[in-house]
């Protein structure tokens, strides 16, 4: 079964910063990060359950080019996507709902 993906507000918001602060570094290079993201979503959409609990039962796994973590939560059909923090920023910034 293929999840829908939902990503909430405040997730969207950390992308779109994201793929600015990267786009400053190199041209193209946003795009690379937003193509990472999707074959991590990907992943997710297969087995959900792959990656490890942040707080039950909210999970985060790790996006293997780029310094990021995805927290989020699956549910019966629907993956909500609540964070897509750089883990090299203070954790306490994480969300987790």
């Amino acid at each position: 079964m293929a999840y829908k993906i939902e990503i909430r507000p405040l997730a969207a918001l950390e992308i779109i910063e994201a793929y600015d602060w990267y786009e400053v570094q190199r041209d193209g290079l946003g795009a690379e990060f937003l193509l990472e993201l999707e074959i991590f979503y990907t992943s997710l959409q297969r087995n959900p359950g792959t990656y490890s609990y942040y707080e039950k039962p909210v999970r985060q796994g790790t996006l293997d080019r780029f310094p990021y973590t995805v927290v989020y939560e699956a549910f019966d059909h629907v993956i909500v996507i609540y964070s897509v923090f750089m883990y090299r920023q203070n954790p306490d910034k994480k969300r987790s709902s």
